[in-house]
């Protein structure tokens, strides 16, 4: 009886971490402004030309995205995931935060540089999940965090498109709620159990 109550409390170990980083997925790829990204930054909020925004500002985050990656790499094995995934929560909250508040190319492109540290630090996201559960429920629980972030991405989409087309919401609007989750992403990665292997 005590064996099948050990083995029970194996198998339970891996529903809460699966449960917390599905849930930081869900929120941290639900962004609703995602989609209009480029009419807000050449809209009235920001004021900004098409040529800064093509030529100025997106490509720092694809320069920094590709800088950061291959020691982000590096990092997240050897700080073991979790601080990382808090990296990644907090970039985002920056860029967000950002986005409402920056004005100008210069303050727009630092926002960028920390969506391009968000963006390289996915890996930690992905790789977690690997340090906590066992062999045997690998194929299940990428499938569980691979699902969370993509009925992110389409439940933002979704809810972005029918508020601004239907609901005739602002995209300052669409921001604060994109921050609103990125913050709700970043509290539930403070509860995530640190990995003890990397």
């Amino acid at each position: 009886m005590s064996r099948r109550r050990a083995m029970s409390r194996l198998g339970a170990g891996w529903i809460w971490p699966t449960v917390l980083l599905c849930s930081y997925g869900l929120f941290s790829n639900l962004r609703p402004s995602e989609p209009f990204l480029t009419p807000y930054l050449l809209g009235p909020d920001k004021n900004l030309t098409e040529r800064q925004v093509f030529n100025e500002i997106y490509p720092v985050w694809t320069y920094s995205y590709l800088v950061l990656l291959f020691p982000v790499f590096l990092a997240t094995d050897y700080l073991r995931y979790k601080p990382v995934i808090l990296l990644q929560g907090i970039s985002f909250i920056i860029t967000w935060f950002m986005l409402l508040y920056a004005e100008g190319v210069l303050a727009v492109q630092f926002l960028e540089f920390f969506y391009g540290i968000a963006t390289a630090t996915d890996i930690a996201y992905y790789s977690y999940i690997y340090s906590v559960v066992d062999l045997a429920r690998y194929q299940k629980v990428t499938s569980y965090c691979r699902s969370a972030t993509l009925a992110g991405y389409t439940m933002g989409s979704v809810a972005g498109q029918i508020l601004v087309s239907v609901a005739n919401w602002s995209l300052f609007s669409l921001n604060v709620i994109s921050l609103t989750c990125m913050s709700i992403a970043f509290a539930t990665s403070w509860f995530l159990p640190m990995p003890q292997k990397s």
